[in-house]
């Protein structure tokens, strides 16, 4: 058995008679992260002549909605993932328990995302750098290449520096970066752990936020993440959960872009029963038939 099949073998393994194939779409993650731990200049981001800008642009909604509806998602599950990934504006795959389902991918809009530009203050644009592993995910690096042709498109230049992921790790940790490619796993299958290790205000003493690179932090945000989260009816709790999720993509706190779908090939004969969770065990794995 061969787990997490390369993309550019899934193809030539699904004709192969010899070999059986199973595939879900994950619990992981593949979206965007602005800094927002600072109000002045941002590291990674100038203006078209290179100086830098003096307020950090991604404190404005508008520029984060900019940013967002010009990514053309649909590409890049397409073309740079070989369909081994399903176009998202969450971190959920639907049908799984606090995913909304009623919550698209933005429609690619590039004269609208200029619009949005220049009311924020940008009729022309900005410069800036998207940092992202090269190692840590399926076509990590690639995907940040077609991200930084999007944004250049409405007049944000975007150059990409990709790194390993232990360094990539340990200068996103120290906000280092403007914005950065990353991928997150939600091992719970619900949307507060990701909410509470990502979304909330990094606070080693309430223990939250810990994987919260971009330092989002919005108090009452926070509140209603705590809220959410204790809320024992399993009805309720969705609800609470759904309302968030929706907020996260109406101020666009993260950009998600594609969930990974995962894939397992067996030699003929066997067969494997693929999980969200990206996990390979020798239970899952059975005789045909």
């Amino acid at each position: 058995m061969v787990d997490q099949v390369a993309s550019s073998d899934l193809a030539r393994l699904q004709r192969e008679p010899r070999v059986a194939v199973s595939e879900t779409v994950g619990l992981r993650v593949v979206y965007l992260q602005p800094d927002f731990s600072r109000p002045g200049a941002v590291p990674f981001v100038t203006d078209n002549a290179g100086q830098p800008l003096p307020a950090n642009p991604f404190l404005d909604v508008q520029v984060r909605r900019a940013l967002n509806m010009a990514i053309n998602r649909d590409a890049i599950a397409e073309r740079v993932m070989e369909g081994q990934a399903t176009p998202t504006a969450q971190w959920l795959p639907p049908g799984v328990y606090s995913a909304a389902p009623d919550l698209r991918p933005p429609a690619v809009d590039v004269d609208a995302a200029r619009r949005l530009l220049a009311k924020a203050g940008f009729p022309q644009g900005f410069k800036l750098t998207l940092h992202t592993p090269n190692d840590r995910f399926p076509n990590d690096s690639r995907i940040a290449q077609a991200v930084a042709q999007f944004w250049t498109r409405i007049g944000v230049q975007t150059q990409v520096e990709a790194l390993p992921w232990s360094s990539f790790a340990a200068r996103s940790n120290r906000q280092d970066f403007a914005i950065r490619l990353t991928s997150w796993g939600s091992v719970t299958a619900e949307a507060g752990y990701m909410l509470s290790n990502i979304m909330q205000t990094y606070d080693t003493a309430k223990r939250t936020g810990a994987s919260n690179s971009g330092r989002h932090s919005t108090p009452a945000f926070d509140r209603q993440i705590d809220a959410a989260v204790a809320i024992i009816d399993d009805v309720e709790r969705e609800r609470a959960l759904q309302a968030l999720v929706r907020r996260v993509a109406e101020d666009a706190i993260i950009l998600p872009l594609v969930q990974l779908n995962h894939s397992w090939a067996t030699k003929r004969g066997l067969s494997y029963a693929a999980r969200m969770d990206e996990r390979t065990v020798a239970m899952g794995l059975k005789p045909a038939g």
